[in-house]
């Protein structure tokens, strides 16, 4: 096996599993375990009468799994040459492999998984509080993200989105600095303690905004306590927009994927059938799209249905003798393509 054909299946091995790949596949879910079992190490650790009976398998735990993770890192960094032209990797021909590495460093999966590695190395050069160290190791969590579609999704939403989301937090906060200054300037006398500053005040204004209302600062003056009011109702809707656009993108995103994926089965269903290879692009465009089986079995259904119509105003695919549509169409296999 030549050095870029073992770069090449290194890649897709570290990758989240494409249908029918064993080694990826079990790859992901030792690792998917070995993250959670991080997690709840880190977790018990912080209770003290367990931490002091289980301090040395804990420790040697912690350094397996530094192991493991320092070893998948750097697999990483040598197989991201073999990625596909995603937005990181979008570069002219004449770019080294070297330059497409540093890139790959500075891409955010890349510095969560040195982030999960680097403060038990830094332990060892420097005197570091194992409280932060304990609460770093958690930061081990976000690596499940690779292997969610639904994370995945979700970042491209609000990536897409960032323009939009950053103006509706933006609103937020002057909103919120707006509010905390009345507040100030109706409730400093009455209450210094409370509303004795704009800073002080934005404890309340944080509350109020977010409904979350914990109750240990309150208006005391009428006056107050309608702008408390006021301030209570605008928060729901402004609240609410980074909420609805977030949705409104998934809803839309949604949309597209199962549009193109109707398109495409039409497409192949022009001649009437479903052949096996057919279905087997289909499969894999269904698992790109991130579209489970059920939905692609009902466009499917739908666009056999359209075809069966289309046919039968023509006079044609359909048995003379029983009236049944002739179209093939293994729609219940497309799991199984």
């Amino acid at each position: 096996m030549s050095q870029q054909s073992f770069q090449a299946r290194l890649y897709h091995i570290l990758e989240p599993a494409q249908k029918g790949d064993k080694s990826s596949r079990v790859f992901d879910l030792l690792l998917i375990a070995l993250i959670l079992l991080n997690a709840f190490a880190a977790m018990m650790s912080t209770v003290e009468p367990f931490h002091q009976r289980w301090a040395v398998p804990l420790y040697w735990f912690e350094v397996f799994s530094v192991v493991v993770f320092t070893v998948e890192y750097l697999c990483r960094v040598i197989s991201c040459v073999h990625a596909p032209q995603t937005r990181a990797f979008r570069q002219a021909p004449y770019v080294k492999p070297w330059q497409q590495r540093i890139r790959y460093l500075f891409t955010p999966m890349a510095l969560i998984d040195l982030l999960a590695i680097l403060p038990f190395y830094l332990s060892m050069l420097f005197v570091i509080d194992l409280r932060i160290l304990r609460l770093l190791r958690l930061t081990r969590l976000i690596k499940l993200g690779r292997y969610s579609r639904s994370v995945n999704l979700l970042l491209t939403v609000i990536r897409k989105e960032a323009r939009v989301l950053f103006a509706a937090v933006s609103v937020l906060i002057i909103v919120m600095v707006l509010s905390a200054t009345g507040m100030y300037y109706i409730e400093q006398h009455a209450q210094p303690d409370a509303f004795g500053s704009i800073p002080a005040a934005l404890w309340w204004a944080i509350n109020t905004l977010t409904t979350v209302g914990y109750g240990d600062v309150t208006p005391v003056t009428p006056l107050g306590k309608l702008f408390s009011g006021v301030i209570t109702i605008l928060g729901v809707g402004i609240f609410a927009l980074p909420a609805g656009i977030l949705a409104a993108r998934l809803s839309e995103l949604s949309r597209v994927r199962r549009d193109t994926f109707r398109k495409h089965v039409l497409e192949v269903m022009e001649d009437g059938s479903l052949t096996p290879h057919e279905l087997g692009r289909l499969n894999q465009l269904r698992e790109a799209l991130d579209l489970d089986d059920e939905q692609a079995n009902l466009l499917i259904d739908l666009a056999v249905e359209n075809t069966r119509q289309l046919a039968g105003s023509q006079g044609m695919n359909f048995c003379p003798h029983c009236g049944n549509s002739l179209v093939s169409h293994p729609v219940s296999k497309v799991d199984d393509a």
